[in-house]
């Protein structure tokens, strides 16, 4: 039977509730927000940036490759889900992997994040940056791209509130363009482009093809990176999570089929910007301008959602002490964490825009599938009284997630694998070299 509390107990709690107000993160994004939040984050520029290269690999089975990608996704967004409703905190894998004594591993998954994060946002400037030449070649492309990246931060500094509203408000142009051109490209479709969907490259291939698409489907981890930001994460979380997929696998699955349709996988996987060559050979020159469009709307939103969730992570590794304290610190008046959010942004604006686009999404694949992985790890380690579902989601998540590794380039893996191995081992040498001294 619960009590009333005493005096001092309500005083304590009104301290605390002062205390959270200047030095915590804002509750602010409800069910419905956070959903079409979580859809708008993956609805980004990896459909314009990912899909060529992806095919690729894949060729014709690009379809299913998306598929196979879509359904590791939805069981690691159950993983998820589980652990953010059990630690509703900020900081998704780092944090989780930490609650349950798993500190280095923790850091890992922090450093996987902030890297996938890194990459990705280089990835997306220049994807940006390659339609863009299409309709102004003279462009400047670094310097184009650098405007774009201070311009989201810039956005990030302000209330959650905005940026969600502004994430929101680009998902619903982004879906809007990308209808129009599924269907007036629908005509010039090629049934005997699907002849063999199963992939002209084999079962590997698909696989391959999955891995090099699937940091694309990164968005939906997000609300659960955000937790410390979003109203009732117990209830809010899962639901987010899951419709937020849904929604993304069907405008993927739609414009991929198109764009398949009207190219055959052989050019669509040769082209930086097959949805581009597609809208102008199917419509015209207004269909190319159509997709320009929308590759500028997706752009402008995975910007802001990727620096908006590593800039999170940055956050709650400084308050932490894995990274330099100050990037744990709060702005007081609009609660977000703007020394993090800097500090991400010229990283990416000094050092992303030096890599090559294709290679960049390999080591991003990494990251991204090294921060997953421990996610199912994380949701394994839960008490049953604590699971949503059966643990066989974490499973078959966990074991898709290896898969996905083992096709990606040797080259990558080496490269992903050093530098977080080099990292974790700095943090080693400087525990030690902390309790020596305390000592």
């Amino acid at each position: 039977m619960s009590k009333d509390p005493t005096p001092s107990e309500v005083v304590s709690g009104q301290q605390s509730g002062k205390a959270e107000s200047r030095t915590s993160l804002a509750r602010t994004l409800g069910r419905s927000t956070a959903t079409l939040m979580t859809a708008a984050m993956i609805i980004g520029t990896g459909i314009f940036g990912a899909v060529g290269s992806a095919t690729s690999r894949a060729g014709s089975g690009i379809l299913i490759a998306m598929v196979l990608g879509g359904l590791i996704a939805l069981a690691t967004g159950i993983s998820a889900a589980q652990l953010g409703v059990n630690y509703p905190k900020e900081g998704g894998a780092f944090t989780w992997a930490r609650e349950l004594n798993h500190k280095t591993l923790g850091f890992i998954a922090g450093c996987a994040y902030l890297g996938k994060g890194i990459s990705s946002l280089g990835v997306i400037s220049l994807a940006f940056a390659a339609y863009s030449v299409q309709i102004i070649p003279t462009l400047p492309l670094q310097l184009f791209a650098g405007i774009v990246i201070l311009a989201v931060v810039v956005l990030n500094f302000f209330h959650v509130q905005l940026t969600t509203k502004v994430l929101i408000g680009l998902m619903v142009v982004n879906v809007s363009l990308l209808g129009f051109f599924v269907a007036f490209s629908a005509p010039a479709v090629n049934p005997g482009h699907f002849a063999n969907l199963l992939g002209d490259n084999g079962p590997f291939g698909v696989l391959a093809g999955a891995a090099i698409f699937f940091w694309t489907w990164d968005g939906f981890m997000r609300t659960a990176i955000m937790a410390g930001e979003i109203k009732n994460p117990r209830r809010t979380t899962p639901i987010a999570i899951i419709g937020g997929i849904a929604v993304a696998a069907v405008v993927f699955l739609a414009v991929a089929a198109t764009t398949l349709g009207v190219l055959g996988s052989q050019s669509m996987g040769r082209d930086d910007v097959p949805l581009f060559r597609a809208a102008t050979q199917a419509v015209g020159t207004w269909g190319g301008l159509v997709i320009l469009a929308s590759a500028w709307t997706a752009s402008l939103s995975e910007l802001i959602g990727d620096l908006l969730t590593a800039s999170r992570v940055a956050y709650t590794m400084g308050e932490a002490k894995e990274l330099p304290h100050w990037l744990g610190s709060v702005h007081p008046k609009f609660r977000i964490p703007r020394n993090a959010v800097l500090t991400i942004g010229l990283i990416v604006l000094v050092l992303a825009l030096s890599f090559d686009l294709r290679r960049l999404l390999a080591v991003a694949s990494i990251f991204t599938l090294t921060w997953y992985i421990i996610t199912h790890f994380s949701a394994l380690q839960l008490h049953k009284e604590q699971r949503l579902t059966t643990p066989l989601f974490s499973w078959v998540g966990l074991l898709g997630c290896l898969l996905l590794v083992a096709s990606l380039p040797i080259w990558a893996t080496l490269t992903g694998v050093a530098v977080l191995a080099t990292l974790a081992g700095f943090r080693l040498l400087l525990f030690r070299y902390r309790t020596s001294h305390v000592a």
